[in-house]
């Protein structure tokens, strides 16, 4: 499971230095309690809230008769 919460991780529209940080994350086992662990916890959780924001459907629709 783990594995795929990476892997659509690395989906997002993540700058070169985040995308390193999660391949060595990875690669290297962080602890879950450590400094660079919880940078990029929360730099992971705005992104993904900021993708969540973006595939949300505006309550207001324009009717199709409205041009």
């Amino acid at each position: 499971m783990m594995d795929t919460i990476v892997e659509s991780l690395a989906e997002l529209d993540l700058s070169k230095k985040e995308r390193a940080a999660l391949r060595r994350w990875r690669s290297d086992e962080m602890t879950p309690g450590s400094p660079a662990m919880r940078l990029l916890a929360e730099k992971l959780n705005t992104e993904l809230q900021r993708a969540a924001a973006r595939n949300e459907v505006s309550p207001i629709k324009k009717p199709d008769w409205a041009n």
